[in-house]
């Protein structure tokens, strides 16, 4: 036997083994623990970055269309300019690199593990998503998205074919929702905790507001809202509200809600509310004058660091000397005032800013108002009267409202009007009413959820609810036309959306309303209104397949439930 043949061999033999058995070791380690693979990944710890991510769109999408909704301050002053390409990168990539994406890798791996809770939440929030992409973008990608490599250059579908995967998606989660033998649930709700029933009624909410979304341009959607309304699985009880709630903690990470972050600082407020929206709730309907007696929702809503305008100067504020306060020389194209919209300053110390002024910024901070108790978890105004801190009221333990009781009820009101639907409790009339008394109720509660005690002094009786409701109802029953009476829903609806800038934006465009809503006032002709954000820089710069970007000198491109004319807003 020829040895010095045979011991090369085996050696050989074993080195290779050796080596396959390290490669196994060396690609054990090689795992990235911050990407598992789908075999290994947790289907619970994909929920929280899905939820999570979630509710960052939202806010980045909610502070577009408060901006241009009138409930936040829009800078301006053209709407041609008033925001480029890449303002909206961020709400892109998490859109489709946060919730789509960790949702597609969530629902597979849930159904196999028979997790459908998890699966259900995910299709809810991954529809919500894409909807509300359309409605900020118009076409977007939906067929070929998230396909990684296999195209990483998607095309665009469009807006009526998304739309309809969106309700094939909710259709999904509700199949998820009622699936025997689920798993049980072990992971974090953010939402509803756990509770099936609630995710279903939110599915079926949202397929009745996707629905009223299209309702100018598919005649069929009159019979689907009917069909909702007529089943009532909807969110109507403020214990089904959908609502991502806050904490407190400033670091690590900060939890606080986001506007509180901007508001309540210790160098002063860092952020302009919209004057007209202050406005709308505290004076337009009490003859132009603020009445703090008004709409009960008032000091809730809004924090007044000052109770008057003596600290209005030629530095402080500009335009004061042409407000109603000042010498009432407001510009010669502007309409009267206070009969219209404010110009500059509201009354009693309420101060933000105008829709569209770009002046720079003076040094106001500690004048300005804030956001109140509701929905940011900041100070309830009981005339105070004292500069914000980082650590006043509620800290931050706020709500960003997604869906509320009171949204079903006016939406159901619209319907009713617009649509002739049948419900119960049945007229416009009565569904106004809902929605109105459902929204008082749910913030005059709220501060007892953040730990915040309204000084009782200042807190409104049930007779200033009823005072309030009644104001409103004799104006619809004065009312002559369905516009006008249209106008009262929708502007009820409006002023009851407080921190809910995606569906202040809808039903703008959708509706015209409130029809008071203010023009732009630095500029006598700004151009047409935004009836859709720009491409992100991120998508039409990076995707050969990316349509052309929308052309900044006709900013009025409208999404494809939106046939409403051009000029329809200002």
């Amino acid at each position: 036997m020829n040895y010095k043949k045979i011991l090369p061999a085996i050696l050989g033999i074993l080195l290779i083994a050796g080596f396959a058995s390290c490669k196994k070791q060396f690609e054990k380690l090689l795992v990235n623990p911050n990407y598992p693979s789908a075999s290994t990944a947790d289907v619970d710890l994909y929920l929280n970055e899905v939820q999570l991510d979630f509710n960052t769109f939202w806010t980045s999408a909610g502070d577009y269309g408060a901006q241009l909704s009138r409930h936040q301050h829009w800078n301006g002053p053209f709407y041609r300019n008033g925001y480029t390409p890449s303002s909206f990168d961020f709400q892109w990539t998490i859109g489709y690199t946060g919730v789509i994406t960790n949702s597609n890798a969530l629902i597979p791996l849930a159904q196999s593990q028979r997790k459908y809770l998890q699966s259900g939440i995910a299709r809810i929030l991954k529809a919500y998503t894409l909807a509300t992409l359309v409605d900020n973008f118009g076409d977007v990608p939906f067929s070929e998205a998230n396909l990684g490599n296999d195209n990483t250059i998607p095309k665009v579908d469009g807006g009526a074919s998304v739309y309809a995967g969106v309700q094939t998606l909710l259709d999904s989660a509700i199949a998820d929702l009622a699936k025997p033998n689920a798993a049980t649930f072990k992971g974090n709700d953010l939402f509803y905790n756990g509770s099936k029933a609630n995710w279903v009624t939110l599915a079926k909410t949202l397929k009745l507001k996707f629905y009223m979304q299209t309702r100018l341009v598919d005649a069929s959607a009159t019979a689907k809202i009917q069909a909702l309304v007529t089943e009532n699985n909807l969110i109507n009880t403020t214990a089904q509200d959908f609502v991502f709630r806050y904490g407190t903690s400033v670091t690590a990470p900060d939890s606080r809600h986001s506007h509180y972050g901007s508001d309540y600082t210790n160098n002063g407020n860092g952020e302009y509310l919209s004057n007209y929206f202050m406005w709308m709730v505290s004076t337009q309907k009490y003859a132009g004058v603020v009445n703090l007696k008004g709409d009960p929702r008032l000091r809730y809503y809004f924090y007044r660091q000052v109770g008057n305008y003596s600290w209005a100067t030629s530095s402080t504020c500009p335009c004061f000397a042409k407000s109603q306060f000042g010498s009432s020389s407001f510009p010669s194209w502007y309409p009267s005032v206070p009969d219209q919209t404010p110009f500059c300053t509201v009354g009693k110390g309420y101060h933000g800013r105008d829709h569209g002024d770009n002046s720079g910024g003076p040094p106001d901070a500690n004048y300005t108002t804030a956001m109140g108790v509701y929905p940011a978890g900041g100070q309830f105004d009981a005339n105070q009267f004292a500069a914000v801190t980082s650590t006043m009221g509620g800290q931050g333990a706020g709500i960003n409202p997604i869906w509320l009781s009171s949204f079903t009820a006016f939406l159901e009101a619209e319907a009713v009007l617009e649509l002739g639907i049948t419900t119960s409790p049945g007229t416009a009339r009565e569904l106004l009413s809902a929605g109105i008394t459902a929204s008082i109720n749910k913030v005059l509660a709220f501060p007892a959820t953040v730990n915040v005690t309204p000084d009782p002094a200042y807190v409104p009786p049930a007779s200033e609810t009823s005072s309030y409701i009644s104001l409103v109802l004799n104006n619809y029953d004065t009312a002559t036309t369905d516009d006008s009476r249209l106008n009262i829903i929708m502007s009820e609806y409006y002023i009851a959306l407080w921190g809910n800038g995606v569906e202040a934006y809808n039903n703008l465009r959708r509706t015209g309303k409130p029809a008071s809503a203010q023009i732009a006032v630095a500029v006598a002709n700004p151009g047409l209104f935004m009836r859709s954000f720009f491409y992100p820089s991120v998508f039409v710069n990076r995707n050969s397949s990316a349509p052309p970007q929308k052309d900044p000198g006709n900013v009025a491109n409208k999404v494809f439930w939106d046939n409403n004319p051009d000029n329809f807003i200002k």
